[in-house]
């Protein structure tokens, strides 16, 4: 009997954690300019935090989970809205 064995180099081996599913970090640049022409509009400028309705008409126009909304629009205010 004879048993084969199947050897790799540490190189050729995949570093990554998660197999399958994976996602960019980055939200695509059209997503990017309809959130930011939301945020940046005269409308909401003094108060920019969008009512649960608009979050959804958002979602429906841009294909990102509400999760990932919400995380732009707390990241965004952070960085970029000053409080008047």
């Amino acid at each position: 009997m004879t048993a084969v064995v199947s050897v790799q180099s540490p190189s050729s081996k995949k570093t990554t954690k998660k197999q399958g599913r994976r996602r960019s970090n980055s939200l695509q640049p059209h997503v990017v300019e309809y959130l930011k022409k939301w945020l940046m509009c005269e409308e909401h400028i003094n108060h920019p935090y969008p009512t649960e309705e608009e979050k959804k008409v958002m979602v429906a126009d841009t294909g990102i989970d509400m999760k990932r909304l919400n995380n732009w629009f707390v990241n965004n205010r952070i960085r970029y809205w000053k409080p008047r």
